[in-house]
């Protein structure tokens, strides 16, 4: 009952500060889009056999690549609602451009980082070499808007010093095209790999920011327009982070009511609370989730039910309806049953939203942002 009580206020006082609306808005924030998490099934269960208790993670059991298969039931599930306006039901998806190299990182004897852009890896899958133009059919048809995430998902200098240790189990990872092993599966006692903008020292600090860089470059390359939100891989990100992104056009910041700060030389993080309308220095506004629908983490609750909870409350302050929805909860490429399971929820859950409230508007993360910045 405590439990129940303390998440009620915690829903409450998020919504509190911040700008405010009449509209009925409601956003599908999705992050992880183009980032290998379990390159196959095969690799799950081997690393089960291993010993790493990947029971312990869902993204590790059912996170992959999104198939061609993912992606038109997606598709096909988000196109049968609408809002107000003609407004769909578009996930913002936000986007990890490239991928580890495993072949040339092993033959340059763990010495030396490479990467491939995540349209090569999708190539390297007979289920998945449709994908990309599914992508780009997805974002012709108003269902899927991408949005930049980072360049890697993956704190590189700290998993590369790992890889030198042939008898790691990071190193058994990534002999089955592995580099995302939750603190949770493993014995090795070390900060998180996912956390890819967690700076240690003025070295990674360095390599992280032009990394950004890079990945934004990358990023407009591919889909031929900025990127103008983001979202910092776990929350975990640095004020400087922020300049490199504004400097390349990135006006928006995506988050949770915490930003993990790393501080240089500590193991804790400087924390920060933020709301959404908020700016930084920069005139960038800060959006906050306020609402979560995760089915894949946790079977026992009922995710339609809090995520409509979730989203009563925002509309009670006047607030847009900011709903996180990682990319795990669509995919069956490990797991079949992962991804039926789950979408018959999220139908569940759009079917509600339409009916509970006719006037609402989907809208990008973005397209939030420009409302916001004009008070429209």
């Amino acid at each position: 009952m405590i439990n129940k009580l303390k998440s009620i206020a915690k829903n409450h006082l998020v919504n509190v500060p911040g700008w405010r609306t009449n509209r009925k808005i409601v956003v599908f924030e999705s992050d992880d889009w183009g980032t290998i998490r379990m390159s196959s099934g095969d690799s799950l269960s081997k690393l089960s056999e291993s010993g790493i208790k990947v029971q312990n993670c869902h993204y590790v059991q059912n996170d992959a690549l999104a198939s061609e298969e993912d992606l038109e039931g997606l598709f096909n599930l988000l196109s049968t609602y609408k809002g107000v306006a003609g407004s769909r039901p578009t996930i913002t998806a936000n986007v990890i451009m490239t991928n580890p190299d495993f072949d040339k990182i092993r033959a340059s004897g763990y010495t030396k980082y490479h990467n491939e852009l995540f349209t090569e890896t999708l190539d390297k899958y007979p289920e998945h070499k449709g994908s990309f133009r599914l992508w780009k059919e997805g974002i012709s048809e108003g269902l899927f808007h991408p949005q930049f995430h980072g360049r890697e998902h993956v704190q590189v200098m700290r998993w590369m010093s790992a890889l030198r240790d042939p008898d790691s189990e990071t190193r058994k990872a990534f002999d089955v095209g592995v580099f995302g092993l939750s603190t949770t599966v493993t014995a090795e006692k070390r900060k998180s790999y996912m956390a890819s903008y967690d700076w240690d020292d003025t070295q990674s600090r360095d390599f992280i920011l032009k990394s950004i860089a890079n990945g934004l470059s990358l990023f407009t390359s591919l889909f031929g327009f900025q990127s103008l939100s983001s979202i910092a891989p776990n929350y975990t990100w640095h004020n400087e982070v922020e300049k490199v992104l504004n400097d390349r056009g990135t006006r928006y910041i995506q988050g949770g009511r915490v930003q993990k700060s790393p501080q240089m030389g500590r193991e804790k993080f400087n924390k920060k609370r933020h709301f959404t309308g908020q700016k930084n220095d920069l005139g960038q506004i800060y959006l906050v989730r306020n609402c979560k629908f995760e089915p894949s983490s946790n079977h026992n609750i009922d995710w339609v039910d809090r995520c409509m909870s979730n989203i009563k409350t925002a509309f009670l302050w006047k607030k847009p309806a900011i709903i996180e929805m990682h990319r795990v909860n669509t995919i069956g490429f490990i797991n079949p049953q992962n991804r039926s399971r789950n979408l018959k929820k999220l139908d569940q859950l759009l079917k509600r939203i339409t009916k509970t409230w006719p006037d609402v508007e989907f809208m990008t993360s973005d397209q939030l942002g420009k409302a916001i910045e004009n008070n429209e």
